[in-house]
């Protein structure tokens, strides 16, 4: 029962602080209870990339409500609860639309009217769209065909002449050198996408 208190108490302290913007507090509360956010969301889903989706959309909503959340209540229920609405709200979208929509900001959730949501998207399109143009050129050619035209690495070997296996080499590279990238230059919401299975090299 102390342990469990204490722990409480803890929570409540960090939440504190990333209610104040404290960025280390929101980083030890999304390492805290990613792994929870993301069993739940998988529970709800059934899919492992639509929970890994949820988990970003969860934590970057907390961050941009960040001064909203009641320290005094539950935060593993509040985050039960709006894990859940994200979980929803995605199965609709795709019940009416079966693709994929625009990479990674469709991904991200970000779809509010309020100008500093707006702002956050429109900074992290920058900062994503700067990663891909600071690539070599074949690296960033690969990456194109792969993200934008949703070519397989067989087909782009074919197209370009190239081995299978080079175009593998220049898509872990290209994703390495992109997560890296948004991490150090988009903040919080770099962080969370960077820190997720986004940029992976299939």
């Amino acid at each position: 029962m102390q342990v469990h208190q204490t722990e409480q108490l803890e929570d409540k302290a960090l939440l504190i602080r990333l209610s104040e913007g404290d960025e280390t507090a929101f980083v030890k509360i999304y390492n805290q209870y990613r792994h929870k956010t993301y069993t739940y969301a998988y529970q709800l889903s059934k899919s492992a990339d639509t929970a890994d989706e949820i988990v970003q959309e969860v934590f970057i909503r907390i961050w941009q409500k960040r001064a909203q959340i009641n320290t005094d209540l539950s935060f593993n229920a509040y985050l039960r609860k709006i894990t859940l609405n994200h979980v929803l709200n995605h199965l609709k979208k795709v019940a009416r639309q079966k693709s994929l929509q625009e990479e990674v900001f469709q991904l991200i959730g970000i779809s509010n009217s309020h100008t500093e949501d707006q702002l956050q998207e429109k900074e992290l399109r920058k900062v994503y769209t700067d990663a891909i143009a600071r690539l070599p050129a074949q690296k960033k050619l690969i990456y194109q065909m792969s993200r934008t035209e949703e070519l397989s690495h067989e087909e782009i070997a074919l197209k370009l002449d190239i081995s299978k296996n080079t175009v593998k080499n220049h898509m872990v590279e290209a994703s390495r050198f992109i997560r890296e990238y948004v991490r150090k230059n988009a903040g919080v919401i770099g962080f969370i996408i960077a820190s997720s299975n986004y940029f992976h090299s299939s």
